[in-house]
């Protein structure tokens, strides 16, 4: 799927969320001992990483169920900060 216009030659993927929300993302990213060898083969970015993310989670099946508390986690700042710091989703 091309989310973007022919015309448009820079896309963007970002997330919006509370700066305290983007710190403990940055915290667990970087606190990770497998960052470590990716830091050795180039520097880490916000776009690499995400698509990372967005292709490992495309290529794992998930339950609806779990993609609904998934979802209800990702709209909720507070949830998702617990769930990214190790608490149950």
């Amino acid at each position: 799927m091309n989310t973007t216009s022919i015309t448009n030659k820079q896309a963007v993927i970002g997330v919006n969320s509370t700066y305290e929300t983007v710190l403990v993302i940055e915290g667990i990213i970087l606190n990770n001992p497998m960052m470590s060898d990716l830091q050795d083969i180039a520097k880490l970015n916000k776009t690499n990483l995400c698509k990372m993310a967005l292709m490992e989670f495309m290529r794992n099946p998930v339950s609806s169920r779990k993609l609904k508390r998934l979802f209800i986690a990702a709209n909720n700042d507070d949830k998702f900060r617990f769930v990214m710091q190790g608490g149950q989703l």
